[in-house]
């Protein structure tokens, strides 16, 4: 018996569509909902690790983050935060391509710095 196919994780997903998903209420939004939510490895701290990290994932039709993956990471402990971050994030608004709404792959860079 063939099962109907799972047509999501086949679709084409797009790097650069029309219009870019958007994080619910903007850039700014998206940068205090990170800094709200990051929470700063204690053993990362001690150490004094620092560095970037770029998360990358597929925003969905329906607006929620699937594939989330470290596109390039800065060391273990602040790639884990930031993709459990990241999984934290509210369901976005997705991106569309001749005013239909696709699957668009999006990189976030979050920075990790100690004061």
């Amino acid at each position: 018996m063939d099962l109907p196919q799972d047509t999501t994780k086949t679709e084409m997903v797009y790097d650069m569509p029309e219009q870019m998903p958007q994080f619910p209420g903007g850039a700014e939004a998206m940068e205090r909902f990170i800094s709200e939510h990051i929470k700063y490895p204690p053993t990362a701290k001690e150490k004094r690790i620092q560095g970037k990290v770029y998360v990358q994932f597929i925003v969905e039709k329906d607006g929620s983050l699937t594939d989330i993956k470290i596109r390039r990471g800065a060391h273990q402990l602040l790639d884990d935060e930031a993709i459990r971050v990241i999984k934290l994030m509210p369901k976005w608004k997705p991106g569309s391509m001749r005013g239909k709404i696709v699957r668009v792959r999006y990189t976030i860079p979050i920075t990790f710095a100690l004061s």
